[in-house]
């Protein structure tokens, strides 16, 4: 009798005892090389299902580089001891840049999830030592680290192409005096985000002048043969004189992960013959037809040039010191204008919209975050937490089926629909009050 009545209660007290558990998982052999970038995967489990999406910190670990990339975080569950666990799991993207032993922060993450009776409850979990060690003294481990004083390489095998604004004529571009080519260098690095490409190593030949705009970095990319990061340089070349030219090659650093061997991968050089101006006039024998009367020898095209170039001059002039006066101006008008859209977007107004979009769309994961990120603007607390406050029994139920939805141990096939809660939401929802201004006082008063 005693086995069969322990036997019997043994399910309802493992998950009357089950707590939060949480996992770390360094997605790379030990020990790393330095610039490598590596995997950190965080799963979080929690007993039955989650009601509030965890909140992961961001890790500082001297000597390193720790991101967490803005990727969805994936679901799972799994049964342990009897109980089922939903779990959450986050990966942060680790790269040392120097040799030696890190230890990630012991980070504490809270979030809320239901416990047998269904009723919130409030857990977190920390993080536990983990240790990741780079270098060893592999070959090339400070080659580029920043123990050697120079730039961090990716350990990742790149690839460069360029792309140029006019087309070459049999492996030649064909320019005239005073046009500008532009060359668009793209670099991608796999399993690498694009903050960790080097810049490439571009140079003008004699006789040009070469600029150089802003970076363009992006992780993701839709056209990018795979995972990874992709950096697009773009470069300005202005022949001022004729002649034959050849930009050199472009080139970037890394580091071979199998050699762990500094490499190079190179955009082919790029020949160009430039001829003369459009706009010089060839002077005929004994004088031209649009030659000045008495001079016999000096073209209306030539004088006619000369003060158009002296006039472009001067209005360049004058644009470039307007615009050193205009451009501390502007960004500061632009600061606040984005400042003003990231208020608005983060408004509580703002939120419960996306939150009934999110709804009214069947998009059960979009309405989840968004009215997580609702009530805390608007009643700092959860979404469990602030339907039990508010006492309605429909709120509370659609609250819990789009949480049992997403986190539940079998999830309906169907889609989820969101009518409900935008339902009792809107019975709930109170937009933010307006400030009304003080009165403006009437005439000031006479004299006593």
């Amino acid at each position: 009798m005693l086995l069969l009545l322990a036997a019997w209660l043994w399910p309802w007290l493992a998950r009357a005892a089950a707590e939060p558990i949480v996992r770390v998982e360094v997605g790379a052999r030990q020990p790393v090389q330095v610039g490598q970038q590596v995997g950190i995967d965080v799963t979080i489990l929690a007993p039955n299902y989650f009601l509030s999406a965890p909140a992961f910190p961001a890790l500082e670990v001297p000597g390193a580089v720790v991101t967490l990339p803005d990727a969805r975080a994936v679901n799972s569950t799994e049964t342990m001891g009897g109980v089922l666990y939903a779990g959450i799991r986050k990966t942060y993207a680790f790269t040392a840049e120097q040799d030696g032993d890190f230890r990630l922060p012991a980070a504490t993450i809270r979030f809320t999830y239901a416990g047998d009776d269904g009723a919130p409850r409030e857990g977190s979990v920390t993080l536990p030592v983990t240790t990741i060690r780079a270098g060893a003294g592999g070959a090339g481990s400070t080659a580029a680290g920043g123990s050697a004083g120079r730039r961090l390489l990716p350990v990742a095998r790149l690839t460069i192409t360029q792309t140029l604004d006019h087309d070459p004529d049999h492996g030649v571009v064909r320019l005239h005096a005073g046009d500008a080519l532009v060359r668009t260098v793209t670099t991608f690095a796999p399993q690498t985000q694009a903050m960790m490409i080097a810049p490439p190593h571009a140079a003008a030949p004699r006789g040009v002048r070469m600029f150089r705009a802003d970076a363009r970095l992006s992780d993701q990319a839709r056209d990018a043969p795979g995972p990874g990061g992709t950096r697009v340089d773009t470069l300005t070349y202005v022949f001022e004189r004729p002649g034959t030219y050849t930009l050199p090659a472009v080139t970037v650093d890394w580091r071979d992960p199998a050699t762990r061997q500094p490499a190079t991968s190179e955009a082919p050089l790029v020949k160009v013959e430039v001829a003369a101006a459009r706009t010089a006039g060839a002077l005929a024998p004994g004088g031209s037809a649009g030659a000045l009367p008495g001079e016999g020898g000096l073209p209306w095209r030539t004088l006619w040039g000369a003060g158009a170039l002296l006039a472009a001059t001067l209005l360049a002039a004058l644009l470039a010191a307007l615009w050193r006066r205009l451009r501390p101006r502007l960004a500061r008008l632009r600061q606040r204008r984005a400042e003003r859209r990231r208020a608005r977007a983060e408004s509580a107004d703002a939120r419960l919209a996306a939150t009934l979009q999110a709804c009214r769309a069947g998009d059960a994961a979009a309405a989840s975050q968004a009215l997580g990120r609702w009530t805390r603007t608007a009643h700092g607390t959860t979404p469990a937490a602030w339907a039990e406050a508010v006492g309605d029994a429909g709120l509370s139920a659609a609250v819990a089926s789009l949480q049992r939805h997403l986190y539940g141990p079998t999830p309906p096939s169907a889609a989820w629909d969101g009518n409900p809660l935008a339902q009792a939401l809107a019975r709930h929802a109170r937009a933010a009050p307006q400030r009304r201004r003080p009165a403006e006082p009437a005439l000031p008063p006479l004299n006593p």
